[in-house]
C-alpha cells in the first residue's frame, strides 16, 4: 500500500512540475512514481499474477528516463514504450479470450481511429528531418498501442478476468490511448502548458489502472 500511496503522490507533485515548469524536478518525480508503482506491484506478489506486465511496467520506467533526456533520445523512449506495449499485450491476453460479438466492432473502432490519428500527425512528421523513419516508427507505434487497447477491452468478455479488474484495465488502456495521442500533438504540432499536464495526467491515471486491474485478479 505504501508503494502506491508513494506513487500517487509523486505523480501529483510531477504534474505541478510540468505546469510550473519546474523540469529539474522531474528526476525525482517522474521517475519516483513508476519506481514506486513497481515496488508496489512486486511487494503485491503481481510477477507472480503476470510476470509479462511487471516487465511492461519496467520498460515504461526506462521509456520515462528516455524521454527526459534531450530530443535525440526520443526514438529510445519510443522504443522502450513500444516494448511496454507489446508485454502488457501478451499479459491480457493470457488467457486468450474467446470469440465474442464486440470483438469485430472493438477491433473496427480503434483501426478508424488509429488510421484518422496517423493522417492527423503524418504531415507534421513529414518536415523533421528523419521524416520518413518517424513516420514509419509512429505508424507502428499507433497500431501497437491499438492493438493493447483491444486486448484491455477484450479482458470485458473473457471469463478469467474479473468485471472490477477488467474494467480498470479498460479504462487504464483508454487513458493511456488519450495520453500518447496528447503527447503527439505536443511534440509534433502544438506545445502548450495545459497539453504537457494533460500528458502526465492521463498517463500515470493508466498506470495505475492497469496496474491495480493484474493485481485484482488474484
Amino acid at each position: 500500500m505504501g508503494g502506491f500511496t508513494g506513487a500517487l503522490i509523486l505523480a501529483v507533485v510531477d504534474w505541478l512540475a510540468v505546469y510550473f515548469n519546474k523540469l529539474n524536478w522531474r528526476w525525482l518525480t517522474k521517475t519516483g512514481v513508476m519506481l514506486c508503482l513497481v515496488a508496489a506491484y512486486l511487494a503485491s506478489g503481481g510477477w507472480q499474477i503476470s510476470f509479462w506486465f511487471g516487465l511492461g511496467l519496467v520498460f515504461s520506467l526506462a521509456g520515462d528516463v528516455f524521454l527526459l533526456l534531450p530530443r535525440r533520445y526520443f526514438p529510445a523512449g519510443l522504443f522502450s514504450f513500444l516494448m511496454a506495449h507489446i508485454a502488457y499485450i501478451i499479459a491480457l491476453n493470457q488467457p486468450p479470450p474467446p470469440q465474442h460479438p464486440a470483438a469485430f466492432l472493438s477491433a473496427a473502432v480503434l483501426l478508424a481511429t488509429a488510421f484518422s490519428a496517423f493522417r492527423h500527425i503524418s504531415s507534421a512528421l513529414q518536415t523533421y528531418p528523419s521524416g520518413r523513419w518517424l513516420t514509419r516508427a509512429v505508424l507502428t507505434y499507433i497500431l501497437v498501442i491499438s492493438a493493447m487497447v483491444y486486448s484491455a477491452f477484450s479482458t470485458l468478455w473473457n471469463p478469467a478476468w474479473d468485471f472490477r479488474a477488467a474494467l480498470m484495465a479498460s479504462s487504464g488502456a483508454l487513458l493511456f490511448y488519450l495520453s500518447d495521442w496528447t503527447l503527439a500533438r505536443q511534440r509534433f504540432i502544438r506545445s502548450t502548458q495545459s497539453g504537457r499536464t494533460l500528458v502526465m495526467v492521463t498517463y500515470h491515471l493508466a498506470q495505475f489502472g492497469l496496474t491495480v486491474s493484474f493485481l485484482l485478479r488474484r
